[in-house]
């Protein structure tokens, strides 16, 4: 395994505001326009456990990116 590879990312999209933070604001008279962002926690993983912990992160909901994936991201 590269020393890349040893990091998994798990990433989820998840509100900002929480929803009766945004039904105060829209009886305020205010819109709410984009209000998710995205969140990620790096994870380190073995070649014994690597696939294990990646397929309870997908099937949490996680989007799974490889640390050299992550860093395509922030370029871009």
């Amino acid at each position: 395994m590269a020393k890349l590879e040893k990091w998994i990312v798990a990433a989820r999209m998840v509100e900002v505001l929480d929803a009766e933070t945004e039904k105060t604001i829209i009886n305020m008279g205010g819109l709410i326009a984009g209000g998710w962002c995205q969140v990620h926690q790096h994870i380190i993983v073995t070649p014994d456990n690597k696939e294990q912990i990646e397929t309870y992160l997908k099937e949490k909901g996680y989007q799974v990116l490889s640390a050299a994936e992550t860093n395509e991201h922030r370029t871009h």
